[in-house]
């Protein structure tokens, strides 16, 4: 399918949070390892943290003439595909924290979006294109509330 809609919100404000604690980690696995402690386990810890971190540093929205996809960095804990014939209603708010779903992907970004299904949670994300994504989903038969300028 051709997407209709492409967006990636990111959000480096994660890594940068982070880099302090990856830093902490290797000089503590690294002095560990030099008084002569077992650092196994710190090891078999250390590269899935950082593998969460930037999995979760990026959302990807595609939106094409069947679905919805939400999707993460590598998509191992972000990934939702919605159909568009499932969806009840959606909600554009003006903040990246004025709404929330019952599976909620926030990163600071312009607006929140809400969509509510027929069956099924409700799903939130945000957006920094409100008014785009607003007009691909009109476009194609998705009600939408919000979203204009």
């Amino acid at each position: 399918m051709v997407a209709i809609y492409s967006e990636t919100v990111r959000s480096w404000k994660m890594l940068l949070i982070m880099f302090p604690a990856f830093i902490s980690m290797a000089i503590g696995i690294g002095a560990s390892y030099m008084v002569g402690e077992n650092v196994t386990p710190l090891l078999i810890i250390f590269p899935p943290v950082m593998v969460i971190v930037l999995d979760l540093m990026q959302l990807s929205i595609e939106v094409d003439e069947e679905t919805l996809k939400i999707r993460s960095t590598l998509g191992l804990l972000a990934r939702k595909t919605i159909r568009l014939n499932e969806i009840k209603l959606v909600k554009i708010s003006k903040g990246w924290m004025s709404c929330s779903g019952m599976i909620h992907y926030t990163y600071p970004g312009k607006a929140c979006v809400l969509i509510e299904r027929t069956k099924g949670w409700s799903i939130s994300f945000t957006t920094n294109r409100p008014e785009e994504l607003a007009e691909a989903l009109r476009t194609l038969g998705v009600p939408v509330v919000g979203g204009s300028p």
